[in-house]
């Protein structure tokens, strides 16, 4: 199975919409391990997923997936070099100014047979972020991408991908209802679709989860590979 090509490279790049534009972080501290964050409202110790053979398991943010043999996981190696392809990509763009935010891809995984990907990435808050998201329910969140639409598009444009529309959607995931960002784009003049879901109640970092499909829109069926982690 080929990995870290050009999709999965954009692919990274629309994970990243609540990163560009949010209000800048600061520097990432180790989370390889476990960090207690500093204040009441940061009540889930900070902790990276785990990958044991077609499980992925997260109690930061509280769920994980299984996934078949037609999944692969990239390796912790292969996560590190996507950032520099990122930023490649992105170099000038308005969307990310003069520096990248501080953002850590904890899992990426792709199935070439249904044409799907599956991103987890953490995105460090700094104070005035997080006491911004304390006063946001998703929809505020998914409201404030939404007023950046054309920023955005044009960005997206740059780094290859064509953006027809986004969307704000509600889901069911995890049998709870949750507002979520849906967007139809394509890439190379291939049909591409995403669904985000947003974390940002959780304590130093935030989490945006990317569904993504090629060609035809099965975001939805994704949903039904998660399982919720206590």
């Amino acid at each position: 199975m080929k990995k870290n090509n050009l999709f999965i490279t954009l692919t990274l790049i629309l994970a990243l919409t609540v990163v560009f534009t949010g209000c800048g972080g600061d520097s990432a501290a180790d989370i390889s391990g476990q960090v207690t964050p500093a204040t009441e409202a940061a009540h889930v110790p900070v902790s990276l997923g785990r990958v044991e053979g077609g499980s992925y398991t997260n109690k930061y943010v509280g769920f994980g997936c299984e996934l078949d043999s037609d999944w692969a996981f990239y390796t912790a190696e292969e996560l590190q070099e996507l950032p520099e392809n990122v930023a490649e990509l992105l170099e000038g763009s308005e969307l990310v100014g003069d520096e990248m935010p501080t953002q850590i891809t904890d899992m990426m995984a792709e199935n070439v047979t249904d044409l799907t990907t599956i991103n987890v990435l953490y995105q460090k808050l700094s104070m005035q972020e997080r006491l911004s998201y304390l006063a946001m329910d998703e929809e505020d969140i998914v409201d404030g991408i939404l007023s950046q639409v054309s920023t955005m598009t044009d960005a997206y444009a740059q780094a290859g991908i064509v953006v027809a529309r986004f969307e704000k959607v509600t889901i069911t995931f995890l049998g709870e209802e949750r507002t979520a960002l849906w967007m139809a784009a394509s890439i190379q003049d291939t049909p591409y679709y995403t669904l985000q879901i947003f974390d940002y109640d959780l304590g130093n970092y935030a989490v945006t989860t990317t569904l993504a499909s090629y060609v035809e829109d099965s975001t939805g069926n994704l949903l039904e590979l998660f399982f919720a982690v206590e």
